[in-house]
């Protein structure tokens, strides 16, 4: 069986309220009680970085500007008997505005750091977000 290798980009989106640093997620389209980072798949013609830039506004309605690459990670998925390796590229992102509210019928929230994790996020999502905190507070000092 041939393995098929899905290309995807996304935000971990970060911005400064009331002295709190906080992060957006938005609801999964699969599961609505779990909560992800913005991203999707890279599209014929585009590099990772504008796809994630694309997605985040697209799944989020937000603009925002890339500050750092953060890397990759990967996971299988099953779709119609096929396995499917997922190579998602993460970029850690300064949130600009908000130009339309919950786009694509999805929640749409800012979380501080704790309160996201005690949230429902993937487990590798959870690390990208720790990675992605310490980047920005070395960022923001």
């Amino acid at each position: 069986m041939k393995l098929l290798i899905e290309k995807r980009a996304g935000g971990i989106v970060f911005r400064r309220q009331d002295d709190k640093l906080e992060y957006l997620l938005v609801t999964s389209n699969s599961n609505k009680s779990r909560w992800i980072f913005p991203a999707g798949h890279v599209e014929t013609g585009e590099v990772p970085p504008e796809a994630a830039l694309r997605e985040v506004l697209e799944e989020a309605g937000v603009i925002a500007e890339i500050i750092l690459d953060l890397g990759s990670f990967r996971y299988y998925w099953y779709h119609a008997n096929q396995k499917i390796i997922i190579e998602t590229d993460l970029y850690l992102m300064k949130y600009i505005k908000t130009i339309s509210e919950n786009p694509e019928g999805r929640q749409v929230q800012f979380f501080d750091f704790a309160q996201i994790l005690d949230v429902n996020i993937w487990k590798e999502s959870r690390e990208f977000l720790k990675k992605a905190h310490q980047q920005v507070q070395k960022f923001l000092s």
